[in-house]
């Protein structure tokens, strides 16, 4: 069936009707990117007026600029079905109302805040502007997946004529109106339900007004109920409790809530305008004290890396830069504490083992400080083979001094119910360990134990550990690590070389990129592995390590074939090894044996559920396959999973929203991660990315440029660089970046490929660009709907060759639609 178009507008499907008009999602056909497409109601207007009222009201509304409002893209008329219509085209937000976030119940105090806050500051951006919103409600405000607070509608409540409302403001006893039939009780003021007490006598809006409106959804948000209003109630009734009832306490309802916190409600909800708060500038700062008083900013935040966003509340926020970082730790937080008011531990047996202290001195040549991070993650490992038990991985904490670390403080910010923390001494006479297995939730010690060896043997130190941990939470027994069939021990001379290898593979993956760190790692784990080749853990590591020089342009086809060797061992020897299996999925896919990949994500959703590197790993060639929604879901899952690895998660999920063209939801995920780590050089490159996407072409080779500065080896940046200078006609220096190092690093990675092909795509190389098209398909990178649409790609349109890759690749497309729909599904059930 042929789908309804005005201008360049496809419609997909209706998803909401209100007093204003029909709301439906479409498809911007000219800059290929979802978009909410209104349609305004006309009433008793002719066009003419409505032209005069909506339209003006939505150009000027779409001159605030700020991260907390929704863009407004484009107005205009246009003769549909043989009508004429005026329509208004915002920005899509995926995510829910706040409507409906209040239906589900009283949110947590941190969740409510951010919110809080955020709807402040976009509240304020438009009274600076002299624009007010006039029907502010929870239906009106969205909150992302991402945690970001989005204000739809601004300046398009009705202005209606005093013949017009259903209510008569004027009279002396606001006698109502019959309404007509059908009518949704709306004024020149909004919706009745959030109108302040003086809307219902003079109808006029204001500043304070719209901080009434806030007053209420704060109230909403903390209780789960409306102060004035009932579903039973007759309207004249909710308009006298608005007019001259007070709300009800809210710390009768809700006795967790701060005193401050109620009181500033009670302030927004003052009867009288001059009351009330000023400015939503100072609601926000009141927001922002509340916050910084109970310290609930840097719960949203890994680890102690934080810095509490309430600690720059003296200063300017007027900035770009200020006020991207400002929302990006808000928008952090309310993501982390959508889900439920609970703001206990997190899930039943969720555990982190913490970094272990090393009490020993500390010399520049001693590997020991290594030890505590990569022990930590051994034992987590182990300790993951436990179905029923969610572990955080610690690597991602290696930032911060082990010194600085308050177990149950971090316990709380990772949202876990049990933390693993302890420390060791390595001397002379041997190696001491002692260990505590701390419950977050009753801030209590379960279980604990000393580990006192003469020479340091990580398989029984793990053993130990785990069968302890293992028998406090299920009351009986040793773990059973299922297939691993080694038994023994290590010496101390491998237990110490696989700790450091560990210690420095999880700094290049996590932190610093550098092939220095990656080059140090494989020599530690090839020693590791030549010194007992039955150590399962050694080859798995090996083989990660190669594939990391694939994955980062490093190096190529070599590195994949030595990684499938490595996985290979280490499944011979451990055949239920979930990192081995994960990390084998990433080797299929560089090998372009796709469908064994596959196959090998839907074993891993189905027996390692709870692993949270697994559901990253599925998201990832979701992205690949084109399936966005279904890949951030799972983006989602493994955030949740481990919150600590935020960064990582944000830089995924920004180039999902890169392939929507949902430039600004991309930002915005790509500040966030920045926040946390501000080095990091794949959001870096992924920033570089999205000023090149969105025409900042001399800031996207500076921030480019600036990561190839401090680690010249990464390759995988080349590609794009060359594509801006390119675009800026300087294609001598474009090409200088297309090296032999280039290339090979692109035969053996599927995205790299793509950037490569676009290159020579835009550079006029048709030959060149489909031989690293095809490439990139080869390696596993079939995601059709981004490939038919990038307008880089334009000079091939109607290229015989380029249209036939196209349609087999759309084929594969909707193969690949169904399986992973049939294996979600599945999955679900």
């Amino acid at each position: 069936m042929k789908r309804r178009v005005i201008e360049h507008y496809e419609f997909v499907r209706k998803i909401g009707a209100g007093g204003s008009g029909v709301v439906y999602l479409a498809n911007d056909t000219l800059l290929q990117r979802p978009v909410v497409l209104k349609l305004l109601k006309r009433g008793n207007l002719t066009l003419e007026q409505m032209r005069t009222t909506q339209l003006r009201e939505a150009r000027l509304a779409s001159a605030i600029d700020h991260p907390n409002v929704c863009a407004i893209y484009d107005v205009g008329e246009a003769r549909a079905d043989g009508e004429d219509e005026a329509y208004i085209v915002m920005q899509y937000i995926p995510g829910k109302s706040l409507d409906k976030v209040i239906a589900a119940g009283p949110a947590s105090l941190q969740l409510i805040l951010s919110c809080g806050i955020q709807i402040s500051d976009g509240l304020s951006a438009a009274h600076n502007l002299g624009i007010f919103h006039r029907d502010l409600k929870p239906a009106n405000v969205m909150l992302t997946d991402g945690g970001l607070i989005k204000i739809l509608d601004f300046g398009l409540a009705r202005r209606l004529n005093l013949d017009q409302t259903e209510f008569d403001p004027s009279g002396p006893t606001n006698k109502r109106l019959p309404p007509a039939p059908g009518a949704t009780y709306t004024a020149r003021g909004g919706t009745i339900a959030y109108m302040a007490p003086e809307q219902f006598v003079t109808g006029q809006s204001s500043v304070q007004s719209d901080i009434f409106a806030l007053g209420l959804i704060l109230y909403e948000l903390a209780t789960g109920r409306h102060p004035f209003h009932r579903p039973d109630a007759q309207e004249f009734q909710s308009i006298r409790a608005i007019q001259y009832a007070e709300p009800p306490s809210l710390r009768e309802i809700a006795p967790h809530l701060p005193v401050e916190f109620e009181s500033l409600v009670l302030r927004c909800l003052e009867k009288q305008p001059s009351a009330r708060f000023a400015s939503s500038a100072d609601v926000r700062e009141g927001l922002r004290t509340i916050m910084h008083n109970k310290q609930l900013d840097s719960i949203a935040m890994p680890g102690d890396v934080s810095v509490g966003i309430m600690s720059q509340r003296r200063l300017p926020l007027d900035t770009p830069e200020e006020e991207k970082r400002a929302t990006g730790i808000l928008s952090m937080l309310a993501e982390r504490f959508r889900e439920s008011g609970n703001t206990n531990a997190g899930k039943p047996n969720s555990i982190v083992v913490l970094p272990f202290i090393n009490f020993g001195s500390v010399g520049a040549a001693d590997p020991t400080p290594l030890y505590g991070y990569a022990l930590a993650d051994a034992i987590a490992a182990r300790l993951a083979r436990m179905p029923s038990l969610v572990v955080r991985p610690s690597s991602s904490l290696m930032a911060v001094p082990t010194q600085q670390l308050d177990p149950l403080s971090v316990g709380k910010k990772l949202l876990v119910q049990f933390v693993l923390a302890g420390n060791f001494l390595r001397s002379d006479k041997g190696f001491d360990l002692n260990w505590q297995l701390l419950d977050v939730p009753t801030q209590s010690v379960r279980a604990g134990g000393s580990i006192n060896v003469a020479s340091f043997d990580l398989i029984s130190v793990q053993t130990e550990i785990c069968n302890e941990v293992f028998s406090t939470l299920h009351g009986f027994g040793d773990l059973q690590t299922g297939a691993e069939t080694r038994t023994g021990s290590l010496t101390e001379d491998i237990s110490e070389d696989y700790l450091q290898a560990r210690a420095v593979l999880s700094s290049f993956m996590s932190r610093t990129g550098s092939r220095d760190d990656l080059d140090h790692a494989c020599e530690l784990f090839e020693r590791v592995t030549q010194q007992d080749e039955n150590y399962a853990a050694g080859w798995s590591g090996l083989g990660i390590t190669h594939l990391q020089y694939a994955r980062h342009g490093l190096g190529g086809q070599m590195h994949v074939l030595e990684a499938r060797r490595a996985f290979d061992k280490a499944l011979s020897l451990d055949p239920g090894s979930v990192e081995s299996n994960l990390y084998r999925v990433y080797m299929l896919l560089s090998r372009g044996e796709k469908e064994s990949a596959r196959h090998g994500i839907e074993n891993l959703l189905q027996t390692a559920g709870n692993d949270w590197n697994v559901h990253l790993v599925a998201g990832q060639t979701l992205r690949i396959d084109g399936m966005y929604e279904e890949a951030l879901d799972q983006f989602n899952v493994s955030l949740r999973l481990n919150p600590a690895n935020a960064a990582l998660i944000y830089n995924n999920r920004a180039r999902v929203y890169q392939y929507q063209n949902q430039m600004e939801l991309a930002l915005d995920e790509i500040q966030k991660g920045l926040t946390l780590e501000p080095k990091q050089p794949l959001l870096r490159i992924s920033l570089g990315y999205q000023y090149m996407r969105t025409g900042d072409l001399s800031k996207a080779i500076e921030t480019l440029e600036n990561v190839i500065s401090d680690e010249s080896s990464l390759r995988i940046v080349f590609p794009t660089i060359a594509l801006c200078y390119v675009q800026l006609g300087d294609r001598d220096k474009a090409a200088s970046f297309i090296v032999d190092e280039t290339l090979s690093a692109a035969e053996a990675d599927s995205e790299m490929a793509y950037r490569l092909a676009t290159y020579f795509a835009l550079e006029g190389d048709e030959s060149e660009a489909l031989h690293w098209l095809r490439r990139a398909i080869y390696l596993g990178n079939e995601n059709y709907p981004w490939f038919s649409k990038n307008p880089t790609w334009r000079k091939l349109s109607g290229h015989a060759d380029f249209e036939r890759i196209l349609e087999d690749l759309k084929k594969s497309y909707r193969r690949n639609q169904k399986n992973w729909k049939r294996l979600l599904s599945q999955l679900r059930d």
